[in-house]
Parts: C-alpha cells; sequence; structure tokens
C-alpha cells in the first residue's frame, strides 16, 4: 500500500516539521472521520491512546465512565476510595482504578453489599487483580 511507505518514510526519514505535518493529517482525518462513522472514529482514537499510555484509564476517561453509570453515577469520590485502598492495604493497585471499580460495584451491587464497605473493597481487588485477566483489565473492560 503506497500510504504505509509514505508513513514509513516519513517517520524514518523525516524532519520534526515532518512529523508534526503528519501528526496534524491522523487528527484531521480522525475528526473528518467522526463525522460519518463515529464508532470507527473513537476506535482509531483509542488505538492512539493506547500505543501513547497503554492500557491504562487516564482520569478524563474515568470521571466518565464513572459519571455515566447506572443506576446512580458516582457513589464515592476518589479521594474516599484510595482511603479504603489503603486502609486495606492493596497498595498496588492504581487509585483510578480502584475509584472506578468501587462505583462500578456499588452500581452494581449495592442490593447485596449494602452499606458494607469491606465487601466493595474485596470485590474491587478481586476483579482487578483477577489472575485469570490480562494486564488493563479495568482499561479493557470498560472500553
Amino acid at each position: 500500500m503506497e500510504i504505509k511507505k509514505y508513513i514509513d518514510r516519513i517517520v524514518e526519514e523525516g524532519t520534526d516539521e515532518d512529523m508534526e505535518k503528519l501528526s496534524d493529517i491522523m487528527i484531521d482525518l480522525i475528526y473528518d472521520l467522526k463525522r460519518y462513522d463515529e464508532e470507527k472514529a473513537h476506535k482509531y482514537k483509542m488505538c492512539l491512546y493506547k500505543m501513547a499510555y497503554g492500557e491504562v484509564l487516564s482520569e478524563k476517561m474515568a470521571k466518565h465512565i464513572v459519571e455515566e453509570m447506572k443506576p446512580e453515577g458516582e457513589h464515592w469520590t476518589i479521594e474516599q476510595t484510595t482511603s479504603v485502598k489503603n486502609q486495606y492495604g492493596f497498595a498496588d493497585i492504581r487509585d483510578i482504578d480502584f475509584w472506578v471499580v468501587m462505583n462500578m460495584a456499588y452500581n452494581d451491587y449495592k442490593d447485596i453489599f449494602r452499606d458494607n464497605i469491606e465487601m466493595y473493597a474485596r470485590f474491587s481487588y478481586a476483579f482487578i487483580k483477577d489472575p485469570d485477566a490480562k494486564q488493563g483489565k479495568v482499561f479493557r473492560y470498560f472500553n
């Protein structure tokens, strides 16, 4: 494919200015595509995000995910869930991941767990640290 050859050559031999132009072209293409196929544009945007940052939730993504949770959205702030995470010694989990999963657990299982914070915390830990799951489970689950 000719386009791949063009891009490969720009990446290998291009100047910083060429890379900036390539970046601008990618941005324009994705935003133009969004007008016709929002799902595909989002897919490409997420592909670029994963290439840049890996399969980790950004703060912006996490806020959007929690805001959209049904039926109640955010029940606990990140400060509250981080405090719970630290209280239970779950230092090996990202604060953002724990916050998102704790809120998911509340929205999905509050009729089962009721007001038992320990159940929410232990469920969240088990969900995130599932030995069968690959790295980036929280990112993939919500994307």
